[in-house]
Formats: C-alpha cells, sequence, structure tokens
C-alpha cells in the first residue's frame, strides 16, 4: 500500500504540517511520496485571496500529475479567505488517474478549528469532481509562523483514520 501526502504551501505552513505527516507514516513504515504542488507564480495576498473566494484556478508547474502508484491519498491547503488554495483543484483538475482514489483532508490556518468548516466542504467538493473519494478522516492544523499552536494531538488519529 502506497500513500501520498499532495499539499500546497505559500509560507511554509503547510509544508511543515506535510512533513510531519511524512514523518509520522514513516514511523509506521508506511511507504509515502510527498508531493508538493508547485505554482508558476506564487500569488500577492490580494490575488490569492481573490483567487481563493473565486475558487479560480491558477497555473500550477505540476499538471497531469499521475495517481496511479497510491492507493491512499493525504490532501492538505492553507486557509485563504475561509476557502482552499486553488492550487489544489487546479492539480486534481489536471491530475492523472485520480478517479476512484480514496483521500483525507488536512487544512491549516491561524482561526480556530471551526471557521475552516467552509474550507473543508469545499476542497471536499473539488476533489469529489475530479472523481476523488474523500473520507471523513480530516485534521486541522492552527498554526503561527512554522509552528503548531493547536491540533497535533489529534495527529494519530487522524493518520488512523485516514490510512486503514
Amino acid at each position: 500500500m502506497k500513500t501520498a501526502i499532495i499539499y500546497y504551501s505559500r509560507t511554509g505552513n503547510t509544508r511543515t504540517a506535510a512533513k510531519l505527516l511524512e514523518d509520522k507514516l514513516r514511523g509506521k513504515h508506511i511507504d509515502v511520496d510527498v508531493v508538493e504542488i508547485e505554482a508558476v507564480k506564487n500569488p500577492g495576498f490580494f490575488t490569492a485571496g481573490s483567487a481563493s473566494m473565486k475558487q479560480k484556478e491558477l497555473p500550477i508547474k505540476n499538471t497531469g500529475y499521475n495517481l496511479n502508484p497510491y492507493d491512499t491519498l493525504i490532501v492538505g491547503s492553507p486557509t485563504w479567505a475561509g476557502l482552499p488554495s486553488p492550487f489544489i483543484k487546479t492539480f486534481f483538475n489536471s491530475a492523472k488517474n485520480a478517479k476512484g482514489k480514496k483521500a483525507a483532508l488536512f487544512i491549516t490556518g491561524s482561526a480556530k478549528p471551526e471557521a475552516h468548516e467552509k474550507t473543508k466542504e469545499c476542497m471536499k467538493q473539488n476533489l469529489e469532481h475530479a472523481g476523488v473519494i474523500v473520507s471523513d478522516a480530516f485534521l486541522f492544523l492552527q498554526m503561527v509562523k512554522g509552528n503548531i499552536r493547536d491540533g497535533e494531538q489529534q495527529i494519530d488519529e487522524f493518520l488512523q483514520q485516514a490510512i486503514p
């Protein structure tokens, strides 16, 4: 069984979270690849917020990524203007063999966990539109400057649900 952690990170917070998840999975001897979605150009603060609110696809370098080798996907996004980064949508709309893949979601942000329900639902819809089966496994990590402020205590439970 092979797992991919797929994420986008602009400031490094989501990258920090993805690395922590990778380390935990490797510690359990789970075969994992980490895929960082690469923007053609990182948008400025206002452009990013506007694109997120409209869920307007933004160009990425790693289009057409083949998901065939993976049984499980763990997908992560920062929260921008209350919604996921639109790079997630771009990635999955261009990915190969996404249909039927099982995924769990994680989100990073600075607000309280309850403020991210809309982000989670939007991300879920974007992935389901690409044919991905999104599980109930969900993790929110409240981040401040690359450090986890809250949510770390839920990581092990999240990974247990995400990787059957």
